[in-house]
C-alpha cells in the first residue's frame, strides 16, 4: 500500500514528460537542396498551421529548422535540447542528425 503513490507519481510523471517531450513537426526532404528544404516547410507551415517546422534530411544528416515570422519563414539556429530531441525522435533509424543552419 506504501507504494502505490510513489508507483503512481511516478508513472503519471513518465507519461506528462513523454507527452510534452514528443511535440513538435517535422517533415522528411531528402537529398534536398536549400531552396527545396525552404518550399517544403512553408508549405508544411501553411497546411498544419503550426510556427516551428524541422526539415529533416537522412541522406546528408541534417535537420533544419523553419520558423514563421508574420508572412515570412525563415531558417533558425536550433538550441541542444531540440537537437537532442529530434534525434532521439529518430533513434530508430540509427542516424545522427546535425544541424544544418
Amino acid at each position: 500500500m506504501n507504494k502505490i503513490i510513489p508507483t503512481a507519481t511516478l508513472l503519471l510523471s513518465s507519461i506528462l514528460s513523454s507527452a510534452a517531450y514528443a511535440h513538435f513537426t517535422t517533415v522528411e526532404c531528402n537529398d534536398c537542396s536549400v531552396t527545396a528544404a525552404h518550399q517544403q516547410a512553408t508549405q508544411a507551415i501553411v497546411e498544419q498551421d503550426k510556427d516551428v517546422i524541422y526539415v529533416v534530411d537522412f541522406v546528408n544528416n541534417s535537420v533544419n529548422k523553419f520558423q514563421q515570422n508574420g508572412d515570412t519563414v525563415t531558417a533558425t539556429a536550433m538550441t541542444l535540447s531540440e537537437k537532442i530531441r529530434i534525434n532521439n525522435h529518430y533513434e530508430h533509424r540509427r542516424a545522427y542528425l546535425r544541424s544544418a543552419n
